[in-house]
């Protein structure tokens, strides 16, 4: 506005040289000061772009470095949860076939026990057989004896005579 406002006094061939030189001066050393300021607030405008930009791939790296991170660690979860459940699986099939062990080992136990009882029962029916036949024998052996004692308590008798007869 100052330069278009500004009026020149007139002199003798037109405007004066020496107020149109004191105004292209002040025109020139505030051109100047603009400029500087201008080419110091591009070069400022220029650092804060190039800084934006860096911040902003920065972002962007960040973002995929988290996008990446959440994708590690859901890989991560999925293959903790196929682990726990393959040592779920593991722990199941090891405890059904140690119960099925446990299930032979006693059944084998329980064949084996049956069988001790029934040789015990075979045992003691066989002690029971020879006992009785112990106590028979005894039992004879006692009748004999009191038949012999009886038989030497008693005299002989004599045949009778007729006997005798035809004996001869």
């Amino acid at each position: 506005m100052d330069i278009h406002n500004k009026e020149f006094k007139r002199g003798f061939r037109g405007y004066s040289e020496e107020d149109v030189d004191a105004f292209m001066d002040s025109i020139a050393a505030d051109y100047e000061k603009v400029y500087r300021e201008y080419c110091e607030l591009k070069e400022r405008c220029d650092k804060l772009q190039d800084k934006l930009t860096q911040y902003e791939k920065m972002e962007s790296t960040m973002n995929s470095t988290l996008m990446l991170a959440q994708q590690t660690a859901e890989n991560v979860k999925v293959t903790a949860r196929k682990e726990a459940e393959l040592i779920l699986q593991e722990a199941s099939n090891k405890k059904k076939q140690m119960l099925n062990e446990t299930t032979m080992s006693l059944q084998s136990s329980q064949q084996e026990l049956d069988k001790v009882v029934a040789q015990t029962r075979a045992f003691r029916e066989k002690c029971r057989a020879i006992l009785t036949s112990q106590l028979r024998l005894l039992d004879d052996m006692a009748l004999d004896s009191k038949k012999d004692d009886d038989a030497a308590v008693k005299p002989v008798e004599e045949p009778p005579a007729e006997d005798a007869k035809a004996e001869e």
